[in-house]
């Protein structure tokens, strides 16, 4: 069945039918594999999706995302391809992806934003060249999620570069006391530029490189670096951008993700996807939510297109977080049940 319809689509010339194509390919080539795939495929698979790129819808190049991006099953140079993309389909190859080039994060650390800076410095091994050029680059964030990656190599020319900086920037001055409480081998280095006289290093940082615990204080004035947390969906690890993208594409419902933080008892959570999923600022949301208008809170609910059942569920929450008793949440199910949907649901973006 799914060979007739590979074969269908590609005897149909129009755009459409090359999107839909490779959608239905990387679904059996992601999902359907009991095996790793061979070098030979890799390169079939990746070469077929290159060869069309430019004529794929966004949704199917998310899709590719959403399935391989932190995958070694498609080829550096489709891996490169993606990085080019706007921020919601590059990030999560910039930050995971294990065959991007090296040559590709280079180019995106010197030429693109602070986010996409901030997404290569959060992967899992940053190399001396890469953080070299973040340093060199980024703000303050870049470089504090920089140090608090203990993946992170950083070459003397990098390392005198943060000296600079840390004598005007008391955060990354604790930001680098943080990192050598942690890293015997960077705190040693540190050690052997101060030995040669460096005239770069802060005096509060040298003094405290032989002291742990004065070291230690300076460090707990660290600002951390707020990555945002993942969830855990049918078994699947999902950052909230993967989340996002996964809705988008199809792969995941609103109502799925809101049950799952419901469970969890993630109220910011949940308030971050039903103001993203209707277009709407976080705070009017939270303000919505906290307010004694439950009638507002029904319509802004209702739009999203949740049934009456996980509409309970998320009342019952709402009550716990606001402190109050759930016996009102039977009548507003009903109420919910009988209302007229205002709209068709809002495209998640």
């Amino acid at each position: 069945m799914i060979r007739q319809q590979l074969e269908e689509l590609a005897r149909i010339r129009e755009p459409s039918a090359r999107s839909e194509l490779v959608r239905l390919l990387s679904a059996q080539y992601a999902d359907k594999l009991e095996r790793e795939p061979s070098e030979v495929e890799r390169t079939l698979f990746s070469g077929l999706v290159l060869d069309v790129f430019d004529q794929l819808d966004h949704s199917v190049r998310l899709d590719i995302v959403v399935r391989l991006a932190r995958t070694d099953r498609i080829t550096s140079p489709l891996a490169d391809r993606l990085a080019e993309e706007s921020f919601d389909l590059s990030e999560p190859v910039l930050q995971h992806s294990p065959v991007i080039s090296e040559e590709k994060l280079v180019e995106v650390a010197r030429h693109r934003s602070d986010r996409h800076r901030l997404a290569i410095a959060r992967r899992q091994n940053v190399p001396n060249r890469i953080s070299d050029t973040l340093v060199a680059r980024g703000g303050f964030q870049v470089i504090n999620a920089l140090l608090h990656n203990d993946g992170a190599a950083f070459n003397v020319r990098a390392l005198l570069a943060l000296l600079i900086q840390s004598n005007s920037d008391p955060r990354l001055l604790a930001a680098l006391a943080r990192r050598c409480a942690g890293d015997d081998l960077f705190r040693e280095e540190l050690r052997m530029i101060g030995e040669a006289d460096c005239p770069l290093m802060p005096p509060e940082l040298e003094k405290a490189l032989d002291d742990p615990d004065r070291l230690r204080q300076i460090a707990d004035r660290a600002v951390t670096d707020k990555r945002e947390a993942e969830m855990e969906v049918d078994g699947e690890t999902l950052s909230k951008h993967e989340v996002r993208i996964q809705i988008a594409a199809g792969e995941l419902s609103f109502e799925t993700i809101l049950l799952t933080l419901i469970e969890r008892q993630d109220m910011d959570a949940i308030i971050w996807l039903v103001a993203r999923h209707l277009s709407l600022r976080e705070s009017t949301v939270r303000d919505t939510f906290a307010s004694q208008a439950d009638g507002a809170v029904a319509l802004l609910m209702k739009e999203t297109g949740i049934r009456p059942k996980s509409y309970g569920a998320f009342l019952r929450f709402r009550c716990a977080w606001l402190g109050v008793g759930t016996s009102s949440v039977a009548r507003d199910v009903y109420l919910f049940r009988t209302m007229r949907h205002p709209g068709s649901p809002r495209a998640f973006n």
